[in-house]
């Protein structure tokens, strides 16, 4: 995946310059030609670095920096400024500005791509190693519960599969694999004997569980290396017809790897015993999807896909016992 970089600078065959020369790293460039632009596309892109060119019409480049900063998910993002080399960095107003705010000055192509690449290389070692913080604790909500154990790595095999039958490229696979395994990490805020519990939910019950894909996406947000799959974390308990949640998205409203996701998702805990029912087999499992599919509530496309590729593909799950049951959040 490419870095993403916001580069903020008024309309101009200087603003175009530097893309290119970034660009031409393999560095994936946005632009943005103002304060209320800039402080937009940082929420919207949550880029990986900002360069600021010190000559905004609208704004003090340090007040910008600071409203940056103003949004806890661009705290530790690196901002860069711009500056003419004949013009000499005005010390006092940094220093009215929180430590962090401005992590390098430049005046030339080469002086910016050092810094850059400093930078960058330094937040992508500090973004792997919290990844990894994660995906330990999503494999621990699973290890609370042994019949859940290994349900987000056979989830991964499921959605690759489809994925892989969409044509899909390599690197949405990729964001797929890890939105699979970090899909349920939500549930490290739902109690346990809520978590646990062998029987049907209450409403109240019900509503706390539903709160997992929202705090999901919350504790993965400030991770930049995450951000294309929030969307996949946040709805994939979502239904074509609007009836899903958090967010009661709409058919193509919902991300596609967000259905490719919920199809393994639902699969697996059908064809997995819990304590509340014994495992379908494959083909009662299939019937199910396909009923729910007709419901409006699956993606009946994807869901014929599924069932072709579980059918006549790669992975194709041992047959369990077959006792109908709607119980999977």
């Amino acid at each position: 995946m490419n870095s993403v970089i916001l580069l903020v600078d008024v309309a101009s065959v200087r603003r175009d310059s530097w893309k290119s020369v970034l660009q031409s790293h393999n560095y994936e460039v946005f632009t943005a030609e103002g304060g209320g632009s800039a402080l937009r596309e940082c929420l919207q892109l949550r880029p990986d670095l900002v360069l600021v060119h010190d000559t905004l019409p609208d704004v003090d480049c340090f007040e910008l920096c600071r409203r940056m900063k103003a949004n806890p998910r661009n705290h530790q993002t690196p901002v860069v400024l711009i500056k003419p080399s004949s013009d000499p960095v005005n010390v006092a107003p940094r220093r009215t500005a929180d430590a962090a705010d401005f992590c390098g000055v430049c005046s030339s192509f080469a002086e910016a791509l050092n810094h850059v690449q400093a930078f960058l290389q330094l937040d992508t070692h500090i973004d792997e190693r919290a990844k990894s913080v994660l995906l330990s604790l999503a494999r621990s909500i699973e290890a609370k519960n042994p019949l859940m154990n290994g349900h987000s790595d056979r989830v991964v095999n499921y959605a690759t599969q489809l994925g892989r039958s969409l044509y899909l490229q390599e690197e949405d696979l990729q964001e797929l694999r890890i939105a699979c395994l970090l899909h349920d990490v939500g549930k490290v805020a739902v109690p346990d004997e809520i978590l646990l519990k062998p029987g049907a939910l209450n409403a109240e019950e019900t509503q706390i569980v539903r709160q997992h894909p929202v705090i999901g996406e919350s504790i993965c947000a400030p991770l930049k290396s995450l951000r294309r799959v929030l969307p996949v974390i946040r709805h994939h308990h979502e239904r074509m017809d609007g009836s899903g949640y958090p967010d009661g998205l709409r058919g193509q409203e919902i991300p596609l790897m967000a259905r490719i996701l919920q199809i393994a998702d639902i699969y697996d805990a059908l064809i997995t015993d819990r304590p509340y029912r014994h495992a379908l087999s494959s083909e009662d499992a299939l019937e199910t999807l396909n009923r729910e599919a007709g419901y409006g509530w699956l993606d009946a496309s994807l869901v014929w896909k599924f069932s072709q590729t579980c059918r006549y593909g790669e992975y194709v799950p041992a047959t369990g016992r077959s006792m109908l049951a709607f119980h999977y959040a």
